[in-house]
Formats: C-alpha cells, sequence, structure tokens
C-alpha cells in the first residue's frame, strides 16, 4: 500500500562498477488501473466467446439433426438393435438373399444363397466384389436395376430359379437392389402336390354334387317301384365314368394331364357348362423343358378362364372345346370358349402379370396368363389369341417338342 493507494510494486537495485549499491529503481501499478485494464480486455473477449458458444451450439444442434435423419431417428442402442435383428433375419429366411450396389457389387448375401449358388462360407469374403464375377449370368443383377420384378425364371450358375428383386432407395436417391430367389425345383415340387391337392379336392366336390343329385333321383324311382329304371340308370352312370376313364388314358400317356381333364369335365359339368374333348386329340410326348406340373399348369388355367368367361356372358351355347394333340414337330394345344371375350383394349398386356378382364376382385387375378406366357417363352413355343366364331376366344399354343439352341430371349406372344 502506496501514498496514493493500493498497487503492485518491483524494485531492483542499482550497482555501479564496483558492485556498490548506488541507488534503487521502482515500479508500480495500482491495482485499480490494472482491474480497468482487465476490463478494458476480458469484456470484448467475453463478447466473442458468447457468440462462438451460440454458434458452437447451433452447429451442434444442426449436425446432430442430420445424423438423426441419416439414422431414421433412431438411438445408437436402437440402430445395434435393429442391426442385430436384420443379421439374424437375413441368416433366416430359407430363400436366398444377396444385395448389391447400383455398380454391381455385392453388398449382402445370405448363407442359402452361398449354399445353393455353391460358394463357399464365410460370406465376409465375398463383400464388395463384383456380382459378374460370382454369379453367371448376372443381368439380373444389373440390368436396369431400378425396376421391381417379381416371380422371374432365371439360372444361376446352373441353377433355375425363380427370382425376385427389389430396389432400395432413400429418397429419390438409389442405393442398390436386393435379390431373393429359391430354386425352381422346390417349387414346382410343392405345386405339383398343390395341383394334385387340388384335383383330388375339385373332383370329390363335383363327384359329391352329382352323386346327391344321382341319389335324390333313385331314391324317387325307388320309392316310385321303378326298378327296372333304376338298373338302367346305374349301369348307364357306371358305363359314362368308365368310358371317360378309358378314353383320356389311351389318349394322354402322361397321368397327371389325363387326371387334369377328368376332374376338368366333371367341373364344367358342375357349372353348368359342357366340355368337349375334340377327336383326335392326344399326347404321349412331352415338350422338351416342361414337366407334367408345368404342362397340367398351361392346360389347367387356359380352360379355368374359359369357364370363368363362359360364365360371365348369356351368349353361346356354353362349350368349352379343348384339342390337344402332339402329332408333328410340336404341341398343339387349342382351348376355344363362346364366352365374353377378351376387349381390344387389353390384347397387347392380357399375359402380363396383375392384367385380367376381371375388375370385381382386383389383386385377385391376373396370373394365369402370365404364368402361362413364362413357361412358353421358356420352351421357345408361340401363343395366339383369336375370336372364336360366333363369340369368345380361341387361345392357341405351338409348343416344339424338341427346344431349339438359341439364347436369345423368345417372345411367345403372338396376336
Amino acid at each position: 500500500k502506496g501514498s496514493i493507494g493500493m498497487a503492485m510494486r518491483a524494485k531492483t537495485p542499482i550497482f555501479d562498477n564496483e558492485g556498490n549499491v548506488i541507488g534503487v529503481v521502482s515500479i508500480g501499478y495500482l491495482v485499480s488501473k490494472i482491474d480497468s485494464w482487465r476490463l478494458d480486455f476480458l469484456l470484448p473477449m467475453a463478447g466473442v466467446f458468447v457468440l462462438l458458444l451460440v454458434v458452437l451450439m447451433l452447429l451442434s444442434w444442426f449436425f446432430a439433426a442430420h445424423i438423426r435423419r441419416q439414422m431414421l431417428g433412431m438411438e445408437p442402442k436402437q440402430i445395434a438393435r435393429v442391426v442385430r435383428q436384420q443379421e439374424a433375419l437375413f441368416s433366416s429366411v430359407y430363400e436366398g438373399l444377396i444385395a448389391v450396389d447400383p455398380e454391381g457389387h455385392i453388398t449382402a448375401i445370405n448363407r442359402n444363397a452361398r449354399k445353393m449358388l455353391g460358394l463357399p462360407s464365410p460370406g465376409r469374403q465375398w463383400l464388395g466384389k463384383l456380382i459378374a464375377e460370382v454369379v453367371n449370368p448376372a443381368d439380373f443383377f444389373t440390368c436396369q436395376i431400378a425396376e421391381r420384378r417379381q416371380d422371374v425364371m432365371a439360372n444361376f450358375n446352373g441353377l433355375s430359379v425363380i427370382a425376385n428383386r427389389e430396389a432400395i432407395r432413400s429418397g429419390e436417391e438409389l442405393l442398390g437392389a436386393i435379390i431373393s430367389f429359391r430354386s425352381k425345383d422346390e417349387i414346382a415340387t410343392l405345386n405339383a402336390q398343390l395341383t394334385q391337392i387340388k384335383q383330388y379336392v375339385e373332383s370329390l366336390r363335383t363327384l359329391r354334387h352329382e352323386h346327391l343329385n344321382w341319389m335324390s333321383t333313385l331314391n324317387g324311382l325307388l320309392q316310385m317301384k321303378e326298378y327296372d329304371r333304376v338298373r338302367e340308370m346305374v349301369q348307364g352312370e357306371s358305363q359314362a365314368q368308365q368310358q371317360l376313364i378309358d378314353s383320356l388314358r389311351g389318349a394322354f400317356a402322361d397321368r397327371q394331364v389325363a387326371g387334369l381333364l377328368f376332374g376338368k369335365v366333371q367341373r364344367a359339368r358342375e357349372l353348368g357348362l359342357k366340355m368337349v374333348i375334340v377327336p383326335g386329340s392326344q399326347l404321349h410326348q412331352l415338350p422338351e423343358g416342361l414337366d407334367s406340373t408345368e404342362f397340367a399348369a398351361i392346360v389347367g388355367n387356359l380352360l379355368d378362364n374359359a369357364f370363368e368367361a363362359s360364365l360371365r356372358t348369356q351368349e353361346g351355347d356354353k362349350t368349352i372345346e379343348l384339342f390337344l394333340s402332339d402329332e408333328g414337330d410340336e404341341v398343339v394345344i387349342e382351348v376355344a370358349d363362346q364366352g365374353c371375350g377378351v376387349p381390344e383394349a387389353l390384347r397387347e398386356k392380357i399375359f402380363e402379370q396383375g392384367v385380367s378382364t376381371r375388375t370385381d376382385e382386383p389383386g385377385e387375378h391376373g396370373i394365369g396368363l402370365y404364368l402361362i406366357a413364362s413357361y412358353v417363352g421358356r420352351c421357345g413355343g408361340v401363343i395366339t389369341l383369336e375370336d372364336n366364331d360366333p363369340c369368345g376366344t380361341l387361345f392357341s399354343l405351338f409348343l416344339p417338342k424338341v427346344k431349339k439352341n438359341d439364347d436369345r430371349t423368345i417372345n411367345p406372344i403372338d396376336r
């Protein structure tokens, strides 16, 4: 403390040439002056600091919001849980799954995909590789990757599969696609079992309906004591059924096709229609590239469509004609009905998936003709669609017995 107030002082002695103290230097600053200087320096700095703090907080908020959007609004723990769930789901799915980026690099592949394609484990060694180096041919994975494709028959590494493709997007940005596929042989086995069961059910339902009417008639005749008439009915019914079975067995070597036609004849009768198998029809050899289940699916879907078209109109005599022959180099299938026909506006796309002449149940139809076109195109055949006389539609299919060795994509539709 000095004479003018509290101060900070520093003193140092002054020496002469011989080292004697000859004086002292003293310097000092008042504490009040130092406080004034400190305020003059710190106040602007405090403003800058507060401004920087506000800017940093705003930047942090925007950055956190951006990260939250990128993470779909989930917290890190939620993201970790979702990733684990997706990994477990990806591994447990029975179908083969492969995800690719827009450049065709593999981003994910599950165990069943590696197993079906004959790829050794572990799966991480395949990540980042071009799909063309792993799957041959790879067109399904790389061509028009943004388009959705469903139930497409393809060949991956020599394995016939039914494949689906779904694009992966983030807003408008295309991130890649995920492809799922399943062995066609497994699907064919399930389809065959389902077809047989459906045939059994349809035949039993038809026979039950007919026999209820038949038994009612017999009961009435017995009550009236018309025993001779009863005997004639029993013998006639038995002979008619046996004649149909014998004719189908003789004309169609494939028992699944013969069984299908027997069931369709009974079904037509139940619906009040008449199904005629044109004389001269026969089948002793299936087209190359189609098994019994697929060939039966073609014939069955054509007949089902003819039944529906005939029931939806009052015109015509409710007759459906089937001609099936394997004479020559082609198997010819013709189904003619006198139903409502196919509108001109739909003829160009009637064989596309989901397209149907029926509008009463959207989404429930439009599969049968698409499936037929897929099978016919695969074996190199041709489909024609014409108007029947006097009304209705005539579908004609020409399937080569021996498929030509041609890798080009064949359009089976000929209108």
